[in-house]
């Protein structure tokens, strides 16, 4: 395709002024912050159990994500999951919020991870790239294993970087990952490509962008226009249409719900957070040095009175007699349950007369135990921004599963006063209240039934903001 044509192109898929919301007419570029992972967690698929595995080497892909796009990522690492070989391994590579890159003016939260991507995968091998916009109707082995004829890259068009087939050995010598994290743009790396007979034509199934979708015929089909992305990852800024086959997608997350798939699970989370709990276990035993807090003042339990009158309200309108405290910490600020012993786990609270509270704290021993549920309601007041965003699907779908009737979790929008050991903020997660509904609107749907409440905490000028949000979709301010 001439240079010309390719403009032509790319010009329909573009977003412009009048696709945006007025307060981003003229502020096309979210202000990003810092990276918070030094590198990429992976999804890993096995060789099923009882299939002869394959000689061929692992289908390593590189996604290029970030936190907005969380019901796009976990669709598109299903949709790998569908159609893979069941004799051949495959690998994730999920890049997102990666320390040590400029990234003032990139169009995404991850446009330069794709020109890491040989540096990342050791200069060795072959490796995927695709944007997070994307779904594979086809085994994605197929690409991987694609004749290269020499090329370092194949793509679609000269221009066209969404999806490709990296020869990581090959490309290790012209894409440097210096020069990817100090922002250069795509034209730099487009001419070393080019000018030294780099590129390479992939097939246009590929990478078919929107209306280019053939049903039985496209093999990665890429919502590739933002104002017509069918799971809307940013809704305060764009003006958003149907796609005509938003379909698509659509059944693809339906699927994903049905089967309660989370890319990370309790058995298999993400390395972030078997080191994050480690640090919390080191906080509760040896206390936090900065703030010079004792041991036992260490998550001593004590957000639990902020949240008392409105799970209050909720034992009461649902009945509820039973209550699991996920993530309790120490739990000081509950009475004992008479002629229970001092190890026990069961306590009570006078705000909440004739309910029965199980304590548990995976980061705190005396309660780390697994308990015995179901629950008439689970409530966690202390825990969710203190978990990896990797692992906060799973992580709901305990508290979901635990719960019969309610569930009650609050979110801190704000860095933490706390400092772990290892010098990083206590608050590992922090994303925007919209974020955090999202996380509880999809939990719910792998678990129906259930009534929700969220109560997210923002740091404003003039104190702390609370705001509940109801499984029904009600917003409130809270008092």
């Amino acid at each position: 395709m001439a240079v010309a044509d390719e403009f032509k192109k790319e010009a329909q898929f573009k977003t412009y002024w009048h696709h945006r919301k007025p307060g981003f007419w003229f502020r096309k570029d979210r202000d990003r912050p810092e990276g918070i992972r030094d590198f990429p967690e992976v999804v890993r698929f096995d060789v099923d159990p009882g299939v002869p595995p394959s000689s061929k080497p692992p289908v390593r892909i590189f996604l290029g994500t970030e936190p907005s796009q969380y019901r796009a990522e976990r669709v598109f690492i299903w949709s790998v999951k569908q159609v893979r070989d069941p004799a051949r391994v495959y690998e994730i590579y999920i890049m997102k919020d990666l320390k040590g890159y400029d990234r003032r003016g990139w169009k995404t939260g991850f446009t330069n991870y794709r020109y890491a991507i040989p540096a990342m995968a050791g200069g060795q091998g072959r490796a995927i790239y695709n944007d997070v916009d994307q779904v594979y109707l086809s085994d994605p082995a197929e690409l991987f294993d694609l004749e290269m004829d020499g090329a370092g890259i194949l793509g679609i068009t000269g221009r066209e970087t969404s999806v490709l087939l990296i020869d990581c050995e090959k490309m290790a010598t012209f894409w440097s990952i210096d020069e990817a994290k100090a922002g250069r743009k795509h034209r730099y790396f487009r001419e070393i490509t080019h000018g030294n007979n780099l590129w390479g034509q992939l097939p246009g199934e590929w990478n078919a962008r929107d209306e280019e979708f053939e049903q039985g015929k496209s093999k990665c089909f890429h919502f590739t226009t933002l104002q017509t992305q069918p799971w809307q990852p940013f809704p305060d800024q764009l003006l958003y249409k149907p796609h005509p086959d938003g379909e698509v997608w659509f059944a693809l997350e339906r699927a994903a719900d049905e089967a309660g798939y989370t890319p990370f699970t309790k058995d298999r989370p993400s390395r972030r957070f078997t080191e994050m709990l480690e640090q919390y276990r080191i906080l509760h035993e040896q206390g936090e040095q900065t703030l010079e807090l004792e041991p036992q003042q260490t998550f001593s339990g004590k957000s639990l009175a902020r949240h008392l009158a409105d799970i209050g309200k909720l034992c009461g309108r649902h009945g509820a007699s039973s209550l699991l405290d996920y993530g309790c910490g120490k739990a000081l600020f509950y009475d004992r349950l008479p002629g229970e012993p001092d190890s026990s786990r069961l306590r009570r609270h006078a705000q909440l007369p004739g309910v029965t509270v199980t304590c548990y704290d995976p980061g705190y021993k005396p309660f780390s135990d697994p308990y015995e549920g179901p629950f008439d309601g689970v409530i966690s007041t202390d825990v969710l921004e203190h978990i990896p965003e990797e692992d906060i699907g799973w992580v709901l779908d305990e508290i979901f599963g635990a719960a019969r009737k309610f569930v009650y979790v609050v979110a801190a929008c704000y860095p933490a006063r706390k400092t772990l050991p290892n010098g990083e903020n206590a608050h590992c997660t922090l994303l925007s209240p919209e974020w955090w509904v999202g996380q509880l609107e999809t939990a719910a749907r792998r678990k129906p039934g259930v009534h929700w409440t969220l109560c997210t905490i923002e740091k404003t000028r003039i104190g702390k903001r609370r705001r509940l949000q109801d499984g029904t979709g009600a917003q409130r301010q809270a008092a």
